[in-house]
């Protein structure tokens, strides 16, 4: 119980670190607004962890006793049972929790779960494989450091949607899509809706941890919070720089003087005074954590060479989008998206960039492109943003765990790929809800179809699949790309008419294409590691095509639809797996007969890979853990 109080102090030590903040005060983000959101902030904790736990068979869901109304016992042992409020399994091994979690015991008075390491702990002794006290306790603290940071969220978050409603006004009957495609005037309604829209991974137990940051460091740079901040500007000698361009694209220090002239003329000057050629170094961006705590430290040497340069000058003021170290310049409509280290354990790992991402990127955005340019029914329902210059710090000799702490890849801004009308909208902002708890995929389903009942979700759920399967599978098939197609990931472009138009795709990072598929159709690709990026196992490359399309963005959309519209989850599922039967069958003419056989096998009838996020996280593993679960896809498929 002690230590039970001590997390609690700790909590609301990090509430009045954040209430003191310019953003919270600014934006007139109270107490109250973080009291309101410890409820909703505890039942996305639980109910990620509970998901976990179950999917991945660490506990097993026939523990469970259920009663008529989804409430459920769970037997711990010694006499102790946690009571659900509300706990249903569905399709694709997810669960639904809602309301409390209850401990009783033969002893004691009923006690409230109110912390997701108190429920950790109560459920470890359940644990198949157990796991040691020392797990436990550093698994406790990122499931508190993800709970806390997500009370933050929350609160920001409601604040937030106050201020847009004000701001939206009953012209627009409150719905913000509707506004935002109105007002060509906003200076960037894509990174509007990046931000605000932010959630986290749907799957992950830690999926707001972000260990290392203080709260108020946490508001400075997540883009939940409204951040912007200074991006700094270092230097890094050409004789230990590597530069990557796509084809046609610009010398390096030219298309960086074009797009932050000002901030290169300071360069430029400051390399001067300090007595240096500064046609020998190229500008670096940093992440402002970055150049301030790690490289001083890791590059100390290189520091004192000359061979990277940290300066005090602004490069530009970044505003992260949904990847915290991925910023647009000034929430710019044109400036390029900057992809920054930073050596931060975000989630569950550090969040750098590879020497492999910094060359491969432009690389697959070239063979991206001709693919696309050579399949014209799938660039009128997919189109990429081209991964354009990479750069990162070449060691001599080769040390790639220290190259990927000074480095940057620059992508097209998405806003450049869009026709006159037409808005990019995030896909993981539609999981995002508004004061009414009503997601904002139901503003866009009124905006489509001029009302949002349950035909009205169905039909825009249909047009959604119409142009998602056949563009992502549709390349799978014929040219064995698996896309790391994940809500964030992905755009869906909205027309002029407020219709669903098209996808837009952005990072090339964990792409996986099969070999085979891809020379059949005489393409190839210069590889950086010959072990990544093309693969010869094709169960390898699926894996990711189901995890991140058909799972975490299509599999989520449906659970979204049958958990907002109390529609029946049979009717999607049936519906996405007879859109995955067609895309099949309209391109059997271009695919192997036994490759399309084996896929079809595979994605409607074998049951599907499933990323064990907190194995990953029990083992302390960097690599994928991948267990199995029922294909939601199946005829006969089961509610687990």
């Amino acid at each position: 119980m002690r230590a039970y109080t001590q997390k609690q102090q700790q909590l609301l030590s990090r509430w009045s670190e954040a209430l003191s903040t310019e953003a919270f005060q600014s934006h007139r983000i109270t107490l109250d607004h973080l009291c309101n959101a410890l409820a909703p902030a505890a039942q996305r904790s639980f109910q990620r962890l509970i998901q976990a736990l179950f999917r991945e068979g660490l506990i097993t869901p026939d523990a469970c006793t259920f009663d008529g109304n989804n409430h459920c016992w769970l037997t711990l042992g010694d006499g102790a049972q946690l009571h659900f409020d509300h706990l249903c399994g569905t399709r694709m091994n997810s669960w639904d929790v809602r309301g409390s979690i209850v401990l009783h015991t033969p002893d004691r008075q009923p006690h409230k779960i109110q912390l997701p390491s108190e429920l950790l702990e109560h459920l470890s002794t359940l644990l198949n494989p157990p796991a040691s006290a020392q797990v436990l306790e550093r698994l406790a603290l990122e499931l508190d450091d993800s709970f806390s940071n997500d009370t933050l969220c929350l609160a920001f978050h409601h604040g937030w949607t106050e201020r847009l409603r004000e701001q939206i006004g009953a012209e627009y009957d409150n719905n913000l899509l509707a506004w935002l495609h109105a007002s060509p005037g906003h200076p960037n309604p894509t990174s509007l809706l990046e931000q605000w829209g932010t959630l986290g991974h749907p799957w992950h137990p830690n999926y707001k941890t972000k260990l290392g940051l203080s709260a108020a460091q946490v508001i400075a740079f997540s883009p939940e919070f409204e951040a912007s901040f200074p991006i700094v500007l270092c230097a890094l000698h050409r004789q230990y720089a590597h530069v990557e361009a796509l084809a046609g694209t610009a010398d390096y220090w030219d298309w960086w003087q074009g797009h932050f002239p000002q901030a290169a003329e300071q360069l430029q000057r400051h390399l001067h005074q300090r007595g240096l050629d500064a046609a020998d170094y190229l500008p670096l961006p940093s992440h402002p954590w970055q150049a301030h705590e790690e490289l001083p430290h890791s590059f100390a040497n290189e520091i004192a060479d000359n061979l990277l340069i940290i300066t005090d000058i602004v490069a530009f003021t970044g505003h992260p989008t949904m990847s915290l170290r991925t910023v647009l310049p000034q929430a710019s409509r044109v400036a390029p998206m900057v992809k920054l280290p930073v050596a931060l354990r975000l989630t569950s790992v550090q969040r750098t960039v590879s020497p492999r991402s910094a060359r491969m990127g432009p690389r697959i955005s070239q063979l991206m492109l001709q693919i696309l340019d050579q399949e014209p029914q799938i660039q009128r329902l997919l189109n990429i943003v081209p991964e354009r210059i990479g750069v990162h710090y070449a060691a001599q000799p080769v040390d790639e765990d220290r190259s990927r702490h000074a480095g940057v890849l620059y992508r097209d801004n998405p806003l450049t790929l869009l026709q006159a009308g037409e808005l990019a909208v995030p896909v993981g902002s539609l999981f995002a809800v508004n004061e009414f708890e009503q997601p904002l995929l139901r503003d866009w389903v009124q905006l489509a179809q001029g009302r949002d009942d349950s035909e009205a979700m169905l039909a825009f759920f249909d047009d959604y699949l119409s142009i998602a399967v056949p563009a992502l599978l549709g390349i799978y098939l014929m040219y064995g790309v698996a896309f790391e197609a994940h809500q964030q990931n992905s755009f869906m472009v909205m027309g002029a008419d407020g219709q669903l138009n098209r996808l837009l795709l952005r990072d090339f990072g964990d792409i996986r294409i099969d070999r085979k598929t891809l020379h059949a159709q005489g393409l190839d690709i210069q590889l950086h590691d010959p072990k990544m990026t093309l693969y010869d196992d094709t169960g390898f490359v699926r894996d990711k095509l189901l995890h991140t399309t058909f799972m975490c963005h299509l599999g989520e959309l449906t659970l979204l639809c049958a958990r907002h519209w109390s529609v029946p989850q049979d009717i999607l599922w049936d519906r996405l797996a007879t859109q995955v039967a067609q895309c099949f069958d309209s391109v059997r003419e271009r695919v192997e007969p036994a490759r399309w056989e084996s896929e079809r096998q595979a994605l409607l009838e074998q049951d599907w890979p499933a990323k064990s996020f907190m194995r990953m996280r029990l083992l302390d593993s960097h690599a994928d853990i991948v267990g199995r679960l029922g294909n939601p896809l199946r005829a006969s498929a089961d509610a687990r």
